[in-house]
């Protein structure tokens, strides 16, 4: 087993502006290694203040993270979700102007390339900056607009998606050219191995929702065939560190003996720290409101 300390007490670093893990010989990949809390730059953009009543302003933040490895020769894998804004510019939402401003950090070299870099989206791409709750919308464009300047796009639909009106739409999206749509799937992209569930826990009837059971038989189902990364757009609690989500899943999470690395990327929820390790070993990162670019260590 990794040498890491508990959930709560490895998140209670994380308050520090980089945090190192001291990790034992363990030959697998995907391994994060630290992770910092302060930002290499920060994107401005509009939001629907709390309740729905008027527009604020807030800033998404872009983090550094070093992994040991990565597979297929990337330079870089970069994680987001919950871009619930617009860009006051030109009214567009949020993920346009994260791309653009990518490309810029790509350019004077404070990221590797685009070209050579995948991106993880963990859900929730659309919003309207004068509602809140209740609120779907089409984000295919923004997924084909991310691969465009990607390697790769990969990830999940959120709660507050929509990738199509029917099945039919749905799956000829997912037939796009190096696009990884996942929800209740595992995928193979070189020697990487992806897995997602879309969606939250919920009653069936409204889109992306999945009742608890089945929610977490799908969790194993897809942990038993031993993917590099999964990637749920509603994710874990951590009960001692006072972090919101779903302590069945966590739970779930826990049950696993984790013969390789599992690196779970979600969303849904805003963290006030990045990641945290859970008593197993699993690395969960929280990418509700924030970019984090991994790269293999220097």
């Amino acid at each position: 087993m990794l040498g890491y300390p508990t959930g709560s007490r490895f998140a209670s670093t994380f308050l520090n502006p980089t945090y190192r893990l001291s990790l034992t010989a363990f030959d697998e990949k995907m391994q994060i290694i630290s992770i910092s809390n302060q930002s290499i730059h920060q994107i401005q953009y509009l939001t629907a203040a709390a309740g729905g009543v008027g527009v604020i302003e807030r800033y998404l933040p872009i983090l550094l993270a070093e992994v040991d490895s990565l597979p297929n020769n990337l330079d870089a894998i970069i994680v987001t979700s919950d871009l619930q804004g617009i860009d006051p510019k030109n009214q567009q939402l949020l993920g346009y102007l994260l791309i653009e401003e990518l490309e810029k950090l790509a350019e004077i070299g404070k990221i590797p390339a685009l070209q050579n870099t995948g991106i993880i989206l963990a859900g929730d791409l659309y919003a309207e900056v004068n509602r809140r709750g209740g609120v779907v919308g089409d984000v295919r464009e923004i997924w084909l607009a991310f691969n465009r300047r990607f390697r790769w796009v990969a990830g999940v639909a959120g709660n507050h998606d929509s990738l199509g009106n029917t099945q039919s739409e749905i799956q000829i999206f997912q037939q796009n050219r190096n696009i990884y749509y996942l929800d209740g799937e595992i995928k193979k992209n070189g020697e990487l191995s992806l897995a997602g569930i879309s969606g939250i826990i919920g009653k069936k009837g409204k889109p992306f929702r999945r009742p608890e059971k089945e929610f977490l038989r799908t969790i194993r189902a897809l942990v038993k065939q031993s993917p590099d990364i999964l990637i749920l757009h509603e994710g874990p609690n951590d009960l001692q560190g006072n972090l919101v989500g779903q302590e069945s899943i966590r739970r779930e999470l826990e049950k696993i003996n984790l013969t390789n690395n599992l690196l779970v990327i979600c969303g849904h929820s805003y963290w006030k720290i990045p990641m945290i390790v859970l008593e197993n070993g699993i690395q969960v990162i929280k990418a509700d409101s924030r970019v984090i670019v991994i790269q293999p260590q220097k």
